[in-house]
C-alpha cells in the first residue's frame, strides 16, 4: 500500500487546535473524534463523502514542517449537522491539525 495518497498520520498538538477542540460540546467533541480516526489511513484521492474532504479554494498558510513554505489547508466537516468542521495541512503523509469549530469561522480563519 503506497503512502503517497494516503493519511499516515494524525496530529493534534498544535496549541490552537487543542484550544478549539476544548471548546466543543461534548457531543461534538464525540463526533469529532470519530471524524479523526476517518482521516487515518485515509485514501485522499477517494475520501468518504460524510467528511467532504477537500481544500480550501485560494488559501495557503506556512508549514508546519518548513515555515517559509506555504501549503493548502483542508477541512473536513467533524459533525453530523455539518455545523462544524476542522481544518489542517497534509504534509509528507502527517495531517496536522490548525483548529475545529463552527463552519464558517474555520472557513474564515483556517
Amino acid at each position: 500500500m503506497s503512502g503517497k495518497n494516503r493519511i499516515l498520520r494524525v496530529d493534534g498538538g498544535n496549541a490552537t487546535f487543542q484550544k478549539t477542540f476544548a471548546k466543543l460540546k461534548p457531543q461534538q467533541m464525540k463526533e469529532a473524534t470519530v471524524a479523526f480516526g476517518l482521516l487515518f489511513m485515509l485514501d485522499t484521492d477517494s475520501p468518504p463523502a460524510k467528511l467532504h474532504f477537500h481544500p480550501l479554494k485560494n488559501c495557503l498558510v506556512p508549514s508546519v514542517l518548513d515555515p517559509t513554505k506555504k501549503v493548502k489547508v483542508y477541512t473536513i466537516h467533524i459533525t453530523a449537522d455539518d455545523a462544524y468542521k476542522a481544518s489542517f495541512t497534509l504534509e509528507d503523509g502527517t495531517a496536522y491539525l490548525r483548529a475545529c469549530g463552527e463552519h464558517d469561522k474555520i472557513d474564515q480563519f483556517p
